[in-house]
Parts: structure tokens; sequence; C-alpha cells
């Protein structure tokens, strides 16, 4: 790399939070014109170093160089003004104010988000800036009214308002689909032959392989791999280099399958649904259920959790019930993880220890008393179970890393009293790959004490490593069903449309 195509170098960095080290003279290099991905598993440092890009964290030690210049900024303001924009996973918009409004006022305060909202940029500046991300959308249109996938374009967008230098993209594709995600790389790459950097943050390999040029590996908050070209290593080397360990292996195959416990009849999510679409899953079995964006595979899953109303009845253990009561489906020993933990799964004040017992309150409350000792004798084992980071059950589960946060909502499954069922919506969804095996493992543990599973996700690879069959859902019907040894190319076909039922 030669000095002169670096756009952002940080060398030397160090960052303690009290006793805890987050970086220890890490090194990341930027050059123009490539993305840059960067990745390590939760703890490894990648969101600390990311803040200090950014502006949002001043390093112990270590400097910044921003085309070839010292730098250093106070603020994430002072950073965007100097040309580094950061997209988010998760979105930093005003829902309430118009679409037009969200891109003025990023224009027009450089990011400041002191824009007073008297003035409005150009409408055919605005449209321009949506065009470049493939948005067809009304300027009026308050933005809480577009789709998750609609709102991540809309910020991207916000970044082509600025003079983007060093753009740093941490998850970006989480709440968009595969057509969203390719119109998002497609401005990345613009950006980039136009002489920007870019950084990606990821934990799906595909688009890391699809996107990046270039990468660099953090583990334990040192870099152990430095900017190398992506084509360099392979997804086993990378795997090693993030965790220092193997990677990890597909699913046993079950020796005989056992009784139905989990059953769901005539679900029907339209009045126009025909019959209804019937699914078992049998003890300890581990279910994988796949479809594209819209096809209707969550909403099955959810009906199936008892969380969504619709036609149709479910039995567990042969009890049966009408969907649509979360609370009533619990009692039935049916435990689930929504798609979006920010969302509908955690209670961010809460400790973390409180958000996994929230689904034992009735096993450990008496008369209307929690007993602590109780809850932390049937709580903490869990938490250290699933490897919880940092240990302290006691912080609020908002202080956790997105990989911890989801991990609690695996224990809060775990922890439900007379549990018969798991129904998980994405489960490893924007979390590394650490996280990832720890609760891969938790559901195969289940599954081997005999607790019926179902995994809905649109991660084909997250499938193939744990699902004893596959279901495939089209147009809110289930359109294929699969046995475990089925190649990734049937699987393909069946999510497209080429295999039918």
């Amino acid at each position: 790399m030669s000095v002169s195509d670096e756009a952002l170098v940080a060398t030397g960095i160090a960052k303690s939070y009290g006793a805890t080290c987050a970086l220890r003279d890490a090194r990341l290099a930027l050059r123009r014109g490539r993305v840059h991905a960067l990745l390590g598993e939760n703890g490894a440092g990648k969101s600390t170093l990311v803040k200090i890009l950014v502006g949002a964290v001043t390093p112990d030690a270590g400097r910044l160089d921003l085309d070839g210049a010292p730098a250093a900024f106070g603020s994430v303001t002072q950073a965007i003004r100097a040309g580094i924009v950061p997209i988010h996973q998760h979105l930093s918009l005003f829902p309430e104010l118009s679409v037009h409004e969200n891109l003025s006022a990023f224009a027009l305060a450089g990011g400041s988000g002191l824009w007073a909202g008297r003035r409005l940029v150009d409408p055919s500046r605005a449209r321009g800036w949506l065009a470049e991300v493939g948005l067809d959308v009304d300027l009026a249109a308050p933005l809480g009214t577009l789709s998750l996938g609609e709102r991540q374009l809309v910020e991207v967008a916000r970044a082509l308002s600025l003079d983007c230098r060093v753009l740093v993209l941490d998850e970006p594709t989480a709440a968009l689909n595969a057509g969203e995600a390719e119109r998002l790389f497609a401005v990345v790459r613009r950006l980039c032959a136009n002489g920007a950097a870019a950084l990606f943050i990821s934990h799906r390999f595909d688009e890391i392989e699809a996107l990046a040029d270039d990468v660099t590996v953090l583990r334990d908050g040192r870099t152990v791999i430095d900017a190398a070209p992506i084509g360099r290593y392979s997804r086993e080397e990378l795997t090693h280099a993030m965790l220092g360990a193997g990677v990890e292996a597909g699913p046993e195959r079950l020796s005989a399958r056992a009784e139905p416990v989990l059953v769901g009849r005539g679900f029907a999510a339209h009045l126009d649904a025909g019959g209804g679409t019937n699914v078992t899953v049998h003890a300890g079995e581990i279910v994988g259920m796949a479809g594209l964006i819209g096809s209707g595979a969550l909403a099955l899953a959810a009906w199936l959790a008892g969380a969504q109303a619709g036609a149709g009845e479910l039995s567990v253990a042969g009890q049966g019930f009408t969907p649509g009561d979360r609370r009533r489906a619990a009692g039935f020993g049916i435990a689930y993880v929504p798609p979006d933990r920010h969302i509908e799964g955690l209670f961010g004040p809460l400790s973390a220890r409180r958000n996994v017992s929230i689904s034992a309150l009735g096993r450990l409350a008496r008369l209307g008393w929690l007993s602590a000792s109780e809850e932390m004798q049937r709580i903490d084992p869990l938490l250290r179970r699933l490897k919880l980071h940092p240990s302290r059950p006691e912080a609020e589960a908002r202080a956790f890393s997105g990989g911890n946060q989801q991990k609690l909502l695996i224990a809060r499954c775990l922890a439900l009293p007379g549990l018969k069922a798991m129904v998980l919506l994405e489960p490893t969804r924007g979390v590394d790959v650490a996280a990832r095996s720890v609760i891969h493992d938790a559901i195969r543990e289940a599954a081997a004490a005999g607790i019926a599973v179902l995994v809905a996700t649109s991660d084909l690879d997250e499938l193939m490593v744990l699902a004893h069959r596959y279901l495939v859902v089209r147009d809110h019907r289930l359109a294929a069903e699969l046995p475990q040894d089925a190649p990734r190319a049937a699987l393909l076909s069946a999510l497209s449309g080429s295999i039918a039922a």
C-alpha cells in the first residue's frame, strides 16, 4: 500500500474502560477507492475502534491520520465535517419528520443535528440523492411510514449529501432485503470509484466476499490480520483468526423421529390462503424454516410461537389453544425469540439477570415478592453457560454488545418453566461468530434434552449447520420440505420457486 493511497489510518490505538482493556496497539489502514472489512468477535474491540474513528470516543494512546495529516476528533460532528460519515445498524433518523426534512437536517447542519428546520434543500437535489440509492419515495412522506429497509437507504442518501471521504458502515444490511442490500453495495462501490474509502463491518461472509477488497481482523483488542486483500484468506482462516479456534460442524443425524410436540394446523395469513399450512416439530428435532423477504416465513414462525393471530390452531404436547397471546403460549411451554431484539425482545434499562428471569417470574415470585437469591441461583448458571461477557448479570442489558444481548434472549427461553418448544426468529442476526457458536450450541443442547426447536432464518449457512430438516415458505404457504442432506442448491431452488412441495 502506498502512503498516497491511504485515506484514514489508525496506528497504535489503545483504549481502556477501568480495568477492561478494549484496544491495545490496534491498527487500521483504509485506502481510497477500496472497501475494507473489519472483522472480530464480540469483545474484540471493533465497536471501540469504530467509535474512535468517528469521534465518539477519545483513545488513550495512538494517532489518526486523515489524508496523510494528523487528525483528532472531539465529537462525531467534527468527524462528519472532516468527511468521515457513519452509517449505523440502528438508525439515527427522525421518524416523525418527512423524508425531505431528514435529508435537509443532515445536509444543512453538516451532520451536527443543529438544523433549525426553516430551510429545506432543493427538492431536485434530495431526489437525486434518493435516486442514487435506488429509492423512489414521496419527499413529503413521514419517514416513519417507510419500511425499515427504505429508512436505511434514506440514511445512506443522507451520507451522499456531505463531502464523504470515508464511509463507515456498521452492520448496514441488518434491516435490508437482498435487493436493497445490493442497491446499497452499488452506492458504496460508486463512492469508492469516485475516490472515497469505505469501512464495512458485517458478520455475513457472503456480503464481505461480495463487497470488500481488503480485510482487517481484531482479536482481544489487537490487530491479527492487517489490511490484507480479501482473497488471501478463506472463511475458515478468517474464522480461526477471529477466534483462535476451529469452525462449526453440521448437525448430527436423528436416529429416529420422536413424538410430535409443536403442531400447527390450518395457518392462513390471508382469507384466500386456501386450506392453510400445517407444521409439526417433534421432540429433540431442530426444524429450519426459510423464505425470501415477504414470503411469510417469519409470520408463520411467529404464529407457531403463539405471538401472531391467524386462522388455525396450535397444540403443544397434545394441548390445543388459539394463537395470538404470547403469555398464554408461554404458559403452554413455548419459548420465543423475536426477529428484532431491540423492538420486541430486550428491556434495556433492566439488568441482564432480570431480562432472563422475566420468563420465570411465576416460579421465582412468592405472594408478589421476587426472591433475589433464588433469581441468582436459577439465572446466573444459565448466563455462565452462555458465556455472557462481561460476566456482570447485574449490569443493564443495553450496556452489552449485540451478541451478548441475543444470548440473554436465548437464556430467557431456557429459563421458561415447563419448556417444551422453542421458536427462534433470526436467532443470530447481527452477532459475531463467537456468539453465534455459543447460541448454536445452546440450541443443540436444548434439542438433545428433548425440546422441539423451530429456527426461522434468512441465513442459509445457519440452517445448514443446525437443522435436521428444512421447510421452505413462499406466498405464505409451505412450498417445500427438504431432508437434512439436501444440498444448498436444492434449498436455493426451493426458495426461488424451482421446486414445489
